[in-house]
């Protein structure tokens, strides 16, 4: 029974090692408060936890992961538990706009060299060329895919006047 009750005491401490001062402290001050004060900071470390096994997961920082849940701490208070619900839909939400931004960056590298194909190969005077340039470039300087767009359009329409 002592073998039991010290290796419960071992592993107890090993899950809760990860936790930080400052949260322990967070966990103890609400504690007081609970009725069952062992099982509420059993849960708190535990929720405590998978927000940072999650945060690994999806690839942040644990400085990120740590300003991330001090704000959240001052919304929401020292409850872990709402926290971790909170982290978790934030933490969705970042992880879908850095793919999409991702995706965005990838289209916009392939529409800049089609933008430069097709400044290259048109036949029209320097003049003209260096103007479409300029008024493709001043109305969308960081947007290759409505760059290209305008350029497409205002080459369609020097060859229509050309005509």
């Amino acid at each position: 029974m002592k073998r039991y009750l010290l290796s419960l005491f071992l592993m107890s401490t090993l899950c809760f090692a990860v936790v930080p001062e400052r949260v322990s402290n967070n966990i103890e001050k609400d504690s007081f408060t609970k009725d069952n004060s062992s099982l509420y900071v059993r849960d708190q470390n535990r929720a405590y936890n998978r927000i940072l096994s999650l945060g690994k997961k999806e690839g942040l920082s644990e400085d990120k992961i740590d300003n991330e849940v001090k704000r959240l701490e001052k919304k929401y208070g020292t409850d872990y538990e709402i926290i971790y619900k909170n982290f978790y839909y934030n933490v969705k939400e970042l992880s879908k706009n850095q793919k999409k931004a991702e995706e965005i960056r990838k289209i916009n590298e392939e529409k800049k060299e089609e933008y430069n194909v097709l400044i290259k190969k048109n036949e029209m005077p320097s003049d003209i060329k260096e103007y479409i340039e300029k008024s493709a470039e001043s109305r969308y300087p960081d947007n290759y895919s409505e760059r290209v767009k305008y350029t497409e359009d205002l080459i369609k329409f020097y060859n229509f006047i050309k005509k």
